[in-house]
């Protein structure tokens, strides 16, 4: 969209400013569940459980950025495991990319995982009653998108579990863009044709679809009845993002705020030393709101 995508990371990064992506003896990894299908695709999500207690314990979507079009399911390994060490399941989810399918099947997929969390919630020991989501970057717009929009059936799709609900309880967008019809999105949509990881996301410009960015734009959805909303992004890496939408959900009485890491740069969650920063003001808000 409007900048880079945040720097890649692996599940095998051994760079010294990455934070361990090594799952610890206080964690049960399940790697590559199948959390449903469209089609002949399976979709695939890697979920930790934590060893100590018998749950069930609050749960935690974890959404990778990559400006909808690159990165997997290991590129927030790291995040997914240290908030599993805190206490919560987290469930780190591959969804389709643009390359592979347009807008809305990445948001509908991660619709589909929280979906699937809530009926397998004994499986998995969950709480299907306090489910959150964090999201980074393209992963940060999902996340708000899916705070925003649990009833807008063109974003559920078809991939199971149609009878449960993809409402979530807690959402924390990193440095993702709320807004898709309006702001620095939409102008990079009319200014940078294929540059723009929007126009590649959702196949065609805002001039030629405003319709379909009206329907992925988060702030449009924004209501009375979206959870709480936090925001997270570094010093240098526009902190002033998503102002319109903060004023909103203050607006509407929705519980919000925003926590900005000083020096930090876009990809910040996944670098040394934010990352443990942001981990505890995420299990902080969450303790708050997961409950």
């Amino acid at each position: 969209y409007g900048c880079m995508p945040e720097p890649a990371v692996s599940a095998t990064d051994s760079n010294s400013n990455r934070p361990a992506t090594t799952v610890p003896e206080s964690v049960t990894p399940h790697l590559n569940v199948v959390y449903g299908q469209s089609g002949t695709r399976k979709l695939l999500a890697d979920i930790f459980v934590p060893k100590a207690g018998k749950g069930p314990f609050p749960a935690v979507v974890v959404v990778h950025g990559g400006g909808w079009m690159n990165g997997d399911k290991t590129k927030f390994r790291a995040l997914a495991v240290a908030l599993c060490e805190r206490g919560y399941v987290t469930m780190a989810v591959g969804y389709r990319l643009g390359h592979e399918a347009k807008f809305p099947a990445g948001i509908q997929d991660c619709n589909a995982a929280v979906r699937f969390l809530r009926a397998e919630a004994k499986q998995f020991h969950v709480n299907p009653d306090q489910i959150g989501a964090v999201g980074g970057s393209a992963g940060g717009h999902l996340v708000g998108l899916m705070a925003a929009a649990p009833d807008e059936k063109q974003l559920q799709g078809d991939a199971g579990h149609a009878d449960q609900s993809s409402k979530l309880q807690a959402a924390i967008v990193m440095a993702g863009p709320m807004e898709m019809a309006s702001g620095s999105v939409a102008e990079r949509s009319r200014k940078s044709g294929d540059k723009s990881y929007s126009n590649q996301w959702l196949g065609k410009t805002i001039d030629e679809a405003p319709e379909l960015y009206r329907l992925s734009d988060a702030y449009l959805h924004l209501d009375k009845n979206t959870p709480p909303l936090l925001f997270m992004t570094g010093e240098f890496d526009n902190p002033d993002r998503n102002v319109p939408s903060r004023e909103k959900l203050k607006l509407l009485g929705v519980a919000t705020g925003i926590k900005v890491y000083p020096k930090g740069k876009h990809g910040c969650w996944n670098q040394l030393p934010w990352f443990n920063d942001m981990v505890e003001d995420m299990d902080q808000f969450f303790q708050q709101n997961l409950k």
